[in-house]
Protein backbone atom coordinates (compact mmCIF):
# COMPACT_ATOMS: atom_id res chain seq x y z
CA UNK A 1 0.00 0.00 0.00
CA UNK A 2 1.38 3.23 -1.06
CA UNK A 3 1.99 5.66 2.12
CA UNK A 4 0.79 9.85 1.29
CA UNK A 5 2.09 10.95 4.77
CA UNK A 6 0.04 14.37 5.04
CA UNK A 7 0.44 14.64 9.17
CA UNK A 8 3.24 17.44 8.74
CA UNK A 9 6.65 18.34 7.30
CA UNK A 10 8.22 16.89 10.20
CA UNK A 11 8.38 13.55 8.30
CA UNK A 12 10.47 14.58 6.06
CA UNK A 13 13.47 12.25 5.29
CA UNK A 14 17.16 13.73 4.97
CA UNK A 15 18.85 14.14 1.58
CA UNK A 16 21.51 11.85 0.11
CA UNK A 17 23.51 14.42 0.27
CA UNK A 18 22.85 15.36 3.78
CA UNK A 19 23.46 11.53 4.44
CA UNK A 20 26.83 11.46 2.95
CA UNK A 21 27.68 14.91 4.44
CA UNK A 22 26.67 13.13 8.31
CA UNK A 23 29.35 10.74 7.35
CA UNK A 24 32.08 12.95 6.39
CA UNK A 25 31.38 15.56 8.81
CA UNK A 26 34.14 17.33 11.33
CA UNK A 27 33.04 16.95 14.70
CA UNK A 28 34.72 18.31 18.10
CA UNK A 29 32.49 18.20 21.61
CA UNK A 30 30.06 21.34 21.30
CA UNK A 31 29.64 21.54 25.49
CA UNK A 32 33.37 23.49 24.71
CA UNK A 33 32.07 24.96 21.91
CA UNK A 34 34.86 23.16 19.86
CA UNK A 35 32.55 21.50 16.88
CA UNK A 36 33.54 23.15 13.88
CA UNK A 37 30.80 22.22 11.79
CA UNK A 38 27.85 23.61 14.54
CA UNK A 39 30.19 26.52 14.96
CA UNK A 40 30.05 27.20 11.06
CA UNK A 41 26.58 26.25 10.93
CA UNK A 42 25.36 28.75 13.76
CA UNK A 43 27.43 31.66 12.20
CA UNK A 44 25.78 30.80 8.95
CA UNK A 45 22.32 30.89 10.65
CA UNK A 46 22.66 34.12 12.77
CA UNK A 47 23.92 35.73 9.21
CA UNK A 48 20.78 34.34 7.28
CA UNK A 49 18.19 35.72 10.09
CA UNK A 50 20.43 38.91 10.38
CA UNK A 51 21.46 38.09 13.85
CA UNK A 52 24.93 38.84 15.93
CA UNK A 53 24.95 34.88 16.94
CA UNK A 54 22.81 31.99 17.05
CA UNK A 55 22.73 28.37 19.28
CA UNK A 56 21.38 24.97 18.00
CA UNK A 57 19.06 23.02 19.80
CA UNK A 58 17.84 19.64 19.85
CA UNK A 59 14.05 21.32 18.80
CA UNK A 60 11.88 24.27 18.03
CA UNK A 61 9.96 23.63 21.44
CA UNK A 62 13.42 24.19 23.31
CA UNK A 63 14.38 26.97 21.21
CA UNK A 64 11.12 28.82 22.38
CA UNK A 65 10.99 27.49 25.90
CA UNK A 66 14.74 29.21 26.14
CA UNK A 67 13.75 32.31 24.44
CA UNK A 68 11.15 32.73 27.15
CA UNK A 69 13.59 32.00 29.76
CA UNK A 70 15.55 34.17 28.85
CA UNK A 71 13.12 36.84 28.90
CA UNK A 72 11.09 36.44 31.59
CA UNK A 73 11.15 35.46 35.57
CA UNK A 74 8.98 33.36 37.78
CA UNK A 75 5.51 35.26 38.37
CA UNK A 76 5.68 37.60 34.75
CA UNK A 77 3.64 37.38 32.04
CA UNK A 78 4.01 36.96 28.48
CA UNK A 79 1.21 37.62 25.33
CA UNK A 80 0.77 35.30 22.26
CA UNK A 81 -1.96 33.91 19.92
CA UNK A 82 -4.47 31.63 21.95
CA UNK A 83 -3.88 28.75 19.48
CA UNK A 84 0.02 29.58 19.39
CA UNK A 85 2.22 26.54 19.36
CA UNK A 86 3.66 27.49 23.03
CA UNK A 87 0.04 27.69 24.12
CA UNK A 88 -1.03 24.78 22.84
CA UNK A 89 1.19 22.08 21.48
CA UNK A 90 4.52 22.11 24.00
CA UNK A 91 3.33 20.23 26.57
CA UNK A 92 2.34 23.08 29.09
CA UNK A 93 6.64 23.35 29.48
CA UNK A 94 6.08 27.44 30.11
CA UNK A 95 3.73 26.98 33.04
CA UNK A 96 5.83 23.68 34.33
CA UNK A 97 9.27 25.13 33.73
CA UNK A 98 9.14 28.89 34.05
CA UNK A 99 6.33 30.11 36.19
CA UNK A 100 5.30 32.58 33.90
CA UNK A 101 1.43 32.85 32.73
CA UNK A 102 0.38 32.76 29.41
CA UNK A 103 -2.03 35.38 28.34
CA UNK A 104 -3.46 33.74 25.23
CA UNK A 105 -5.53 36.56 22.82
CA UNK A 106 -7.97 35.25 20.27
CA UNK A 107 -6.88 36.45 16.89
CA UNK A 108 -8.98 36.45 13.03
CA UNK A 109 -9.05 34.04 10.67
CA UNK A 110 -5.64 34.64 9.24
CA UNK A 111 -3.99 34.39 12.37
CA UNK A 112 -3.82 38.14 12.78
CA UNK A 113 -4.08 39.97 16.61
CA UNK A 114 -6.34 42.72 16.90
CA UNK A 115 -3.50 45.00 17.52
CA UNK A 116 -5.46 47.25 20.30
CA UNK A 117 -6.55 44.90 21.90
CA UNK A 118 -2.98 43.28 22.18
CA UNK A 119 -1.61 46.57 24.03
CA UNK A 120 -4.69 46.68 26.05
CA UNK A 121 -3.36 43.20 27.83
CA UNK A 122 0.44 44.42 28.66
CA UNK A 123 0.32 44.95 32.03
CA UNK A 124 2.97 47.07 33.76
CA UNK A 125 1.61 48.48 37.04
CA UNK A 126 -1.42 46.59 38.17
CA UNK A 127 -0.24 44.31 40.89
CA UNK A 128 -3.00 41.88 40.58
CA UNK A 129 -1.95 40.54 37.47
CA UNK A 130 1.48 38.98 36.25
CA UNK A 131 3.63 41.84 34.78
CA UNK A 132 4.06 41.49 31.68
CA UNK A 133 7.40 41.08 29.58
CA UNK A 134 6.96 39.33 26.56
CA UNK A 135 5.05 38.91 23.45
CA UNK A 136 5.52 35.91 21.44
CA UNK A 137 4.88 35.90 17.39
CA UNK A 138 4.04 33.10 15.39
CA UNK A 139 4.97 33.06 11.73
CA UNK A 140 3.79 31.20 9.55
CA UNK A 141 0.60 30.56 12.04
CA UNK A 142 0.41 26.93 12.00
CA UNK A 143 -3.35 26.69 13.48
CA UNK A 144 -4.66 29.51 11.33
CA UNK A 145 -3.56 27.12 8.51
CA UNK A 146 0.26 28.23 8.00
CA UNK A 147 -0.63 31.74 6.90
CA UNK A 148 1.82 34.88 7.23
CA UNK A 149 2.98 37.54 8.81
CA UNK A 150 4.17 40.64 6.78
CA UNK A 151 7.07 42.81 7.38
CA UNK A 152 4.53 46.00 8.30
CA UNK A 153 2.54 43.37 10.62
CA UNK A 154 5.61 42.40 12.18
CA UNK A 155 6.86 46.00 12.40
CA UNK A 156 3.35 47.06 14.64
CA UNK A 157 4.12 44.55 16.77
CA UNK A 158 7.54 45.50 17.49
CA UNK A 159 6.45 48.93 18.29
CA UNK A 160 4.15 48.22 20.91
CA UNK A 161 6.92 45.97 22.54
CA UNK A 162 9.38 48.20 22.66
CA UNK A 163 6.61 51.48 23.58
CA UNK A 164 5.52 49.27 26.71
CA UNK A 165 9.35 48.27 27.14
CA UNK A 166 8.79 44.14 26.02
CA UNK A 167 10.75 42.16 24.54
CA UNK A 168 9.42 40.34 21.05
CA UNK A 169 10.62 36.88 20.28
CA UNK A 170 9.59 35.29 17.07
CA UNK A 171 8.68 31.74 16.74
CA UNK A 172 9.67 31.77 13.43
CA UNK A 173 9.48 27.84 12.98
CA UNK A 174 8.71 27.96 9.27
CA UNK A 175 9.76 31.28 8.74
CA UNK A 176 11.79 30.48 5.35
CA UNK A 177 7.72 29.19 4.04
CA UNK A 178 6.42 32.71 5.25
CA UNK A 179 9.73 34.79 3.23
CA UNK A 180 8.96 32.36 -0.07
CA UNK A 181 5.20 32.54 0.06
CA UNK A 182 5.66 36.84 0.58
CA UNK A 183 9.08 36.91 -1.68
CA UNK A 184 10.84 38.70 0.53
CA UNK A 185 14.20 38.24 2.63
CA UNK A 186 13.79 36.83 5.78
CA UNK A 187 15.51 39.52 7.26
CA UNK A 188 12.43 41.53 6.81
CA UNK A 189 10.48 39.37 8.88
CA UNK A 190 13.34 39.27 11.73
CA UNK A 191 14.35 42.71 11.96
CA UNK A 192 12.07 43.78 14.47
CA UNK A 193 11.88 40.69 16.51
CA UNK A 194 14.77 40.86 19.86
CA UNK A 195 15.19 36.89 18.61
CA UNK A 196 14.07 34.40 16.36
CA UNK A 197 13.65 30.41 16.30
CA UNK A 198 13.40 28.45 13.56
CA UNK A 199 13.32 24.79 11.99
CA UNK A 200 15.35 22.67 10.11
CA UNK A 201 13.80 19.34 10.47
CA UNK A 202 10.52 20.23 9.09
CA UNK A 203 10.13 21.73 5.66
CA UNK A 204 14.21 22.61 5.29
CA UNK A 205 14.40 18.12 5.79
CA UNK A 206 17.03 18.23 8.32
CA UNK A 207 16.94 14.84 10.73
CA UNK A 208 17.58 17.20 14.22
CA UNK A 209 17.29 20.45 14.95
CA UNK A 210 16.96 23.87 15.36
CA UNK A 211 17.86 27.37 15.85
CA UNK A 212 17.80 30.35 18.09
CA UNK A 213 19.21 33.71 17.30
CA UNK A 214 19.30 37.39 18.77
CA UNK A 215 22.18 39.15 19.97
CA UNK A 216 25.48 37.66 21.43
CA UNK A 217 24.03 38.68 25.13
CA UNK A 218 21.08 36.72 24.39
CA UNK A 219 22.83 33.33 22.79
CA UNK A 220 25.23 33.56 26.07
CA UNK A 221 22.05 33.22 28.36
CA UNK A 222 20.53 30.89 26.13
CA UNK A 223 23.32 28.76 26.15
CA UNK A 224 23.03 28.10 29.83
CA UNK A 225 19.41 27.92 29.89
CA UNK A 226 20.29 24.74 27.37
CA UNK A 227 22.44 23.57 30.08
CA UNK A 228 19.90 23.77 32.22
CA UNK A 229 17.33 22.09 30.68
CA UNK A 230 19.98 19.25 29.32
CA UNK A 231 20.29 20.44 25.85
CA UNK A 232 23.67 20.89 25.97
CA UNK A 233 25.25 18.11 23.43
CA UNK A 234 28.64 17.10 22.17
CA UNK A 235 29.44 16.10 18.51
CA UNK A 236 26.82 17.74 16.90
CA UNK A 237 28.37 18.47 13.40
CA UNK A 238 26.96 15.11 12.24
CA UNK A 239 23.76 17.12 12.30
CA UNK A 240 24.79 20.64 11.92
CA UNK A 241 26.25 19.93 8.70
CA UNK A 242 22.57 18.78 7.44
CA UNK A 243 21.21 22.35 8.62
CA UNK A 244 24.33 23.70 6.57
CA UNK A 245 22.43 22.02 3.47
CA UNK A 246 19.21 22.86 4.23
CA UNK A 247 19.96 26.08 4.37
CA UNK A 248 21.88 26.04 1.36
CA UNK A 249 19.89 23.68 -0.82
CA UNK A 250 16.18 23.52 0.72
CA UNK A 251 14.34 27.20 0.90
CA UNK A 252 14.10 27.95 -2.29
CA UNK A 253 12.17 24.90 -3.45
CA UNK A 254 9.94 25.24 -0.78
CA UNK A 255 7.85 27.07 -3.47
CA UNK A 256 6.78 23.68 -4.62
CA UNK A 257 5.26 22.83 -1.44
CA UNK A 258 3.32 25.77 -1.75
CA UNK A 259 1.92 24.64 -4.96
CA UNK A 260 0.72 21.42 -3.95
CA UNK A 261 -0.57 22.59 -0.58
CA UNK A 262 -3.05 24.56 -3.21
CA UNK A 263 -3.58 22.34 -5.47
CA UNK A 264 -4.39 19.66 -2.47
CA UNK A 265 -6.58 22.31 -0.80
CA UNK A 266 -8.59 23.38 -4.03
CA UNK A 267 -8.81 19.48 -4.76
CA UNK A 268 -10.65 19.32 -1.43
CA UNK A 269 -13.12 21.83 -2.07
CA UNK A 270 -14.74 19.65 -4.19
CA UNK A 271 -15.20 16.74 -1.91
CA UNK A 272 -18.26 16.78 -0.35
CA UNK A 273 -18.22 17.57 3.46
CA UNK A 274 -14.65 19.61 3.10
CA UNK A 275 -14.61 23.49 4.28
CA UNK A 276 -11.18 25.02 3.71
CA UNK A 277 -10.78 29.16 3.85
CA UNK A 278 -8.86 28.92 0.67
CA UNK A 279 -7.01 32.42 1.96
CA UNK A 280 -5.49 30.64 4.17
CA UNK A 281 -3.87 28.69 2.22
CA UNK A 282 -0.84 30.92 1.78
CA UNK A 283 2.23 28.20 2.31
CA UNK A 284 2.39 24.36 3.34
CA UNK A 285 -0.52 24.00 5.96
CA UNK A 286 -4.10 23.42 4.81
CA UNK A 287 -6.29 23.95 7.62
CA UNK A 288 -10.02 21.92 6.42
CA UNK A 289 -13.30 21.56 8.23
CA UNK A 290 -14.97 18.12 7.67
CA UNK A 291 -18.33 18.07 8.17
CA UNK A 292 -21.14 15.19 7.37
CA UNK A 293 -24.76 14.57 9.08
CA UNK A 294 -23.24 10.94 9.75
CA UNK A 295 -19.46 10.81 9.42
CA UNK A 296 -17.40 13.04 12.36
CA UNK A 297 -13.68 14.29 11.21
CA UNK A 298 -12.26 11.88 13.86
CA UNK A 299 -13.97 8.96 12.03
CA UNK A 300 -12.75 10.06 8.93
CA UNK A 301 -9.31 10.51 9.59
CA UNK A 302 -9.21 6.80 10.87
CA UNK A 303 -10.56 5.89 7.84
CA UNK A 304 -8.42 7.14 5.61
CA UNK A 305 -5.23 6.25 7.25
CA UNK A 306 -6.36 2.45 6.42
CA UNK A 307 -6.06 2.86 2.90
CA UNK A 308 -2.44 4.87 3.32
CA UNK A 309 -3.16 8.41 3.31
CA UNK A 310 -2.26 9.77 6.71
CA UNK A 311 -3.89 13.30 8.40
CA UNK A 312 -3.75 14.83 11.64
CA UNK A 313 -7.00 15.30 13.61
CA UNK A 314 -6.99 18.86 15.82
CA UNK A 315 -10.07 18.71 17.13
CA UNK A 316 -14.45 18.38 17.04
CA UNK A 317 -14.82 19.11 12.88
CA UNK A 318 -11.31 20.23 12.41
CA UNK A 319 -7.56 18.60 11.00
CA UNK A 320 -4.50 19.76 9.33
CA UNK A 321 -2.55 18.90 6.07
CA UNK A 322 0.84 19.63 5.53
CA UNK A 323 3.06 19.34 1.89
CA UNK A 324 6.16 18.75 2.10
CA UNK A 325 9.51 17.74 -0.38
CA UNK A 326 8.61 13.95 -0.32
CA UNK A 327 5.15 14.74 -1.75
CA UNK A 328 4.78 15.55 -5.39
CA UNK A 329 1.83 15.93 -7.36
CA UNK A 330 1.07 12.70 -8.45
CA UNK A 331 1.07 11.84 -4.77
CA UNK A 332 -1.38 14.68 -4.27
CA UNK A 333 -3.73 13.07 -6.96
CA UNK A 334 -3.55 9.89 -5.47
CA UNK A 335 -4.60 11.19 -1.79
CA UNK A 336 -7.47 13.10 -3.36
CA UNK A 337 -8.75 9.99 -5.47
CA UNK A 338 -8.58 7.87 -1.86
CA UNK A 339 -10.35 10.74 0.14
CA UNK A 340 -13.29 11.23 -2.74
CA UNK A 341 -13.91 7.23 -2.70
CA UNK A 342 -14.02 6.97 0.68
CA UNK A 343 -16.31 10.08 1.31
CA UNK A 344 -18.32 8.78 -1.66
CA UNK A 345 -18.70 5.25 0.62
CA UNK A 346 -20.25 7.00 3.79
Amino acid sequence: MQIIDLRSDTVTKPTLKMRQAMKEAEVGDDGFGEDPTTNRFEKMAAEMVGKEDALFVSSGVMGNLIAIMVYTKPGDGLICDRKAHINTMASGNTAALTGVTICPLDVDELGRFDTEELESYINLEDVRFPKTSLIVLENTNNLAGGTVVTPEETSIVFRIAKKNGLCLHLDGARIFNSAIAQGVDVTELTKDCDSVMFCISKGLASPVGSIIAGTKEFIVEARRKRKMLGGSMRQTGVLATCGIISLEEMIDRLKEDHDNARYLAEGLTRIEGFNINLDTVQTNIIYFKFELPKVSCKKFVEDISKKGVYIVYLERDSGRMVTHKDLNKSDIDCALKAIKNTVSGY
